[in-house]
């Protein structure tokens, strides 16, 4: 094959890439696409055993059985947080994983934050009824729904958007406390997650859970933060389920669904870092 041969066809490859990723956009295809689909129960039951498996890791950092901090684990790593720059990376080996039906998906992301303490920071985090004006417009509204010392029930309405619009309304239990004078940790996981059909529309309405378009089914998030001369670190583990790619799309959808966790945890920790600093 001669090389004018080979660079006709990558464009054409290129083009076609493109021609896909723009018609995903019409609502013919949308809805053919990405139609209602019902979450397997064995995707369920995988996504359960990945947390079980990761709030052991969890439990172990705040032993002191491994590091607490994933950032200072890899020294390449924690030179990029000495430079300043926020580190996501997959964890524990693959950013995602299949499962009957569905995805998971597993980054870890840190940053420091100079000038802050981790007190301050985990006032940012679990701060719910402000998180519509920190991390909008990805966070639609929030509210508290219920505090008992350390623990919290919060609905939030989130807007996730790429290549398609996904609104939902979400319910999750968290805690937030102090592991020492100089760390904190916390954990969330999500106990409700519901598409919104014609969201903001007179007749809005949600869809039964784990039976909508599959952009997030469910999802844990493990917090830690600690002080350090340099300032405060703080890392996010965010472990979630989403459908699987659709067949005949999914060599071209597959890239967009794994990097949405990565760019969906740097822009949470740049955002928790530029609220830390306001007055």
């Amino acid at each position: 094959m001669s090389p004018s041969t080979r660079s006709i066809q990558t464009l054409y490859r290129a083009l076609w890439v493109v021609a896909a990723l723009s018609a995903a956009q019409a609502p013919t295809l949308q809805a053919f696409q990405f139609g209602v689909v019902r979450m397997h129960e064995d995707a369920a039951a995988a996504f359960a055993e990945y947390v079980a498996a990761a709030d052991t890791q969890f439990q172990r950092r705040l032993a002191g059985d491994s590091p607490f901090l994933w950032g200072k684990q890899d020294q390449a790593r924690a030179r990029a947080l000495a430079r300043g720059k926020i580190v996501v990376d997959p964890t524990p080996i693959r950013n995602t994983r299949e499962s009957p039906g569905g995805l998971i998906h597993d980054w870890t992301g840190a940053l420091l934050v100079p000038h802050a303490d981790a007190e301050r920071l985990v006032a940012v985090v679990s701060a719910y009824d402000t998180h519509a004006d920190t991390y909008g417009p990805g966070v639609v509204r929030s509210r508290i729904l219920e505090r008992d010392g350390t623990q919290m029930r919060v609905a939030v309405r989130l807007l996730k958007k790429n290549v398609l619009t996904a609104v939902l309304e979400t319910e999750h239990t968290l805690e937030f406390d102090r592991l020492d004078s100089e760390r904190w940790w916390g954990r969330a996981e999500s106990t409700s997650i519901r598409e919104v059909v014609r969201a903001g529309k007179p007749d809005e309405s949600l869809r039964p859970p784990g039976h909508d378009r599959g952009f997030l089914w469910r999802m844990v998030v493990f917090w830690r933060f600690a002080d350090t001369p340099e300032g405060a670190i703080v890392e996010h583990r965010s472990i979630s389920l989403t459908r699987s790619a659709p067949r005949g799309l999914r060599w071209v959808l597959r890239p967009v669904l794994d990097g949405l966790p990565r760019r969906s945890l740097a822009n949470i920790l740049g955002t928790t870092s530029d609220a830390a600093h306001l007055p």
